[in-house]
């Protein structure tokens, strides 16, 4: 008889047990939504941050220049209060050029943007963070900030002291610049320049000096800051840019040869006769304000 009980009974607690077992599959389903619990057997992937090292004071020591990966190294080993934040991310280091940025060529400024445009769109990719010199930090931002085909964030950092020295910059700048990536709001804000705990728009920064505080935006401001516990932007550019911009790095070989003259009092205008004769394809007049003429032909 008790074996006869025990048999019946049987069925009873496997129907029980199945219903258990699905109250605590779909419960561990609903939870695992609500907490982004990764499934078994796999691990929840970093996100990544491309870094595209050109050289330059940020990648520079008193006995040269070292790739980047090794600036990388040392910021975690120096400095542990990073590592949270540098160990949440992977880092993917495309080392392109190792050169001062006074020595850039054209075609280096358009294997830049090239090689942004490439890795930008790249599964898991978050943003791109190019490292180069300040001597015309400038100008690649503002080449990046109409080329560069993706509204992710594409951030420049530089140093203006050696990777090493006594109040070294560069490593906080690309600190910060790994920080700002991340930010969920510095998508769609264009190529921008970090420096000095600021964020820069590439339209309007401007270098005034050697200093860590050099990279400036004029009239209209920083884009944001940046500090310990957070990256806060006040504005965004307005102007077309990336995604919006007219102008496409598909359709560009070689830049055309443009020289640049300035305007000043007295100025002759052989000079700019003289660089047409050279076979220029343009002419920029770094001239005066609104309605100022240097030469009057009398």
């Amino acid at each position: 008889m008790a074996r006869i009980l025990a048999h019946q009974c049987r069925p009873v607690f496997h129907q029980r047990a199945l219903r258990c077992l699905a109250w605590a599959v779909m419960a561990g389903s609903v939870w695992g939504k609500l907490f982004c619990l990764p499934a078994f057997g796999q691990e929840q992937q970093k996100p990544v941050i491309k870094i595209i090292a050109t050289g330059g004071t940020i990648a520079n020591t008193g006995s040269g220049r070292i790739p980047f990966q090794q600036v990388i190294a040392d910021i975690e080993k120096n400095f542990p209060e990073t590592l949270e934040l540098l160990e949440s991310v992977e880092f993917e280091v495309i080392d392109l050029l190792r050169i001062g940025s006074q020595d850039f060529s054209s075609q280096d400024f358009l294997n830049i943007v090239r090689t942004v445009n490439k890795v930008i769109d790249e599964p898991g990719v978050k943003g791109v963070i190019v490292t180069q010199g300040t001597f015309s930090t400038e100008e690649t931002a503002y080449f990046l900030h109409l080329l560069v085909k993706s509204n992710k964030p594409v951030v420049i950092a530089n140093s203006q002291r050696l990777h090493g020295a006594v109040g070294n910059d560069g490593d906080k700048n690309w600190v910060d610049a790994v920080s700002v990536v991340l930010s969920p709001e510095a998508i769609g804000m264009g190529a921008m320049v970090v420096t000095n705990q600021t964020i820069n728009s590439a339209r309007e920064v401007l270098k005034t000096s050697v200093r860590p505080d050099a990279f400036v935006s004029g009239i209209y401001g920083v884009l944001g800051t940046i500090e310990s516990d957070r990256v806060t932007f006040y504005r965004a550019p307005t102007r077309r840019h990336t995604t919006t911009s007219e102008f496409d790095i598909e359709t560009i070989t070689t830049l055309p040869k443009v020289e640049v003259i300035s305007a000043y009092y007295d100025a002759d205008p052989r000079i700019i006769q003289a660089v047409v004769d050279l076979g220029t394809a343009g002419i920029v007049i770094n001239g005066f304000t609104n309605g100022g003429i240097p030469y009057r032909d009398q």
